[in-house]
């Protein structure tokens, strides 16, 4: 499918309260996959001794681009959940630091979609932490498919 960009942009921080709430802004999202970041806040701070990011925002990051990723590689109108998310945080993010992330979608199966990501800060080849993923998927039906207008126990005309 392909994917307007701009249009992807705008539907991450309007009707996704989440991903607008931590200021996720998307760099980049074709085949390949999907870059990221999410801008340090003050608020994000969760040990305030040492200044490190609470890993929900990491989370919050490695998650919703795992979803993204996918989109380019489905037919429009096909919605996806996570069916399943594993992180390793590998060190602390850094204090007072934006956190990126890159995401790619290695398979998909009729159901499901299988993602990897990294989350960094300075560099990708450190990483923060790393995920693997599975999603659900959900296509659209087409007008004229059997499924499509069909009830259950309904017979055929």
């Amino acid at each position: 499918m392909k994917i307007d960009f701009d249009n992807m942009r705008q539907m991450m921080v309007g009707p996704i309260p989440h991903m607008a709430a931590v200021g996720l802004d998307l760099i980049s999202l074709d085949d390949s996959g999907a870059v990221a970041k999410v801008p340090n806040r003050p608020e994000f701070v969760g040990d305030p001794d040492t200044g490190v990011v609470h890993g929900g925002i990491v989370t919050v990051l490695l998650d919703s681009l795992s979803g993204m990723c996918i989109m380019p590689l489905m037919d429009e109108g096909t919605m996806m959940a996570t069916l399943d998310l594993r992180i390793d945080y590998l060190k602390p993010a850094a204090p007072k630091k934006d956190i990126f992330a890159h995401a790619h979608c290695y398979k998909t199966t009729r159901n499901i979609a299988f993602t990897r990501a990294i989350a960094y800060q300075d560099n990708a080849d450190d990483p923060i932490a790393n995920a693997t993923g599975s999603f659900m998927l959900t296509r659209a039906e087409r007008p004229g498919s059997k499924k499509a207008g069909s009830k259950i126990g309904s017979k055929p005309a």
